[in-house]
């Protein structure tokens, strides 16, 4: 997993023809906007990663991998490398987002993918906002499965940039959902050598 990752950081590092545009925001309830260019290669491999899913699940996972994938490509041209995870770690990062900018971002990366045909099972859904205890008030991106008739939260808030997009049911995230904490000694294996996968 670690060595696909850094191939694909590698190959949306490189100079590119482009062929389509996508706007997100940052800074904080979208108070900073931005463009960022697809090129023919990178839309080819979201395409081809969302023509590999034969099931509803499948597919949510590719579209986990094409919304992290999303997220790399943009990182080239702003500064959104540097959020973290939640909304108290940023400091005065400049590219930090809060949910606001996720679930605007996350929902404009579902249009996309929806936009091309590429989504088989699922369209892409508006984004929905929570707040179980009153002033706990967090937003997501949504994408609806047509077969099950079943609405799932695409989060990419809760983690450090370049992490995954958390996929849980939108039932289940409406209730204050968030994953669970990895422990210290856990996320340290997964950095070093002796945790990363060969």
């Amino acid at each position: 997993m670690i060595k696909a990752l850094l191939a694909l950081l590698l190959f949306f590092a490189l100079p590119q023809a482009f062929a389509d545009a996508l706007n997100i925001c940052y800074h904080y309830r979208c108070s900073r906007h931005a463009s960022f260019e697809l090129s023919a290669e990178e839309r080819d491999w979201l395409a081809a990663r969302l023509s590999q899913a034969d099931t509803a699940q499948n597919e949510r996972e590719a579209v986990a991998d094409a919304v992290q994938a999303l997220y790399f490509i943009a990182a080239r041209d702003m500064p959104i490398w540097q959020d973290k995870g939640g909304n108290f770690h940023d400091g005065p990062a400049e590219g930090r987002m809060d949910c606001v900018d996720h679930s605007s971002n996350v929902t404009t990366f579902l249009r996309y993918l929806d936009s091309q045909g590429w989504l088989k099972f699922h369209r892409a859904a508006p984004p929905e906002w929570r707040a179980p205890w009153i002033l706990d008030l967090h937003y997501t991106g949504v994408l609806h499965d047509n077969v099950a008739n079943q609405d799932w939260a695409v989060d990419t808030w809760f983690k450090d940039f370049g992490e995954p997009p958390v996929v849980v049911p939108l039932s289940v995230w409406m209730t204050g959902y968030e994953p669970p904490a990895v422990p210290e000694p856990v996320r340290q294996a997964s950095n070093s050598k002796e945790g990363s996968t060969p």
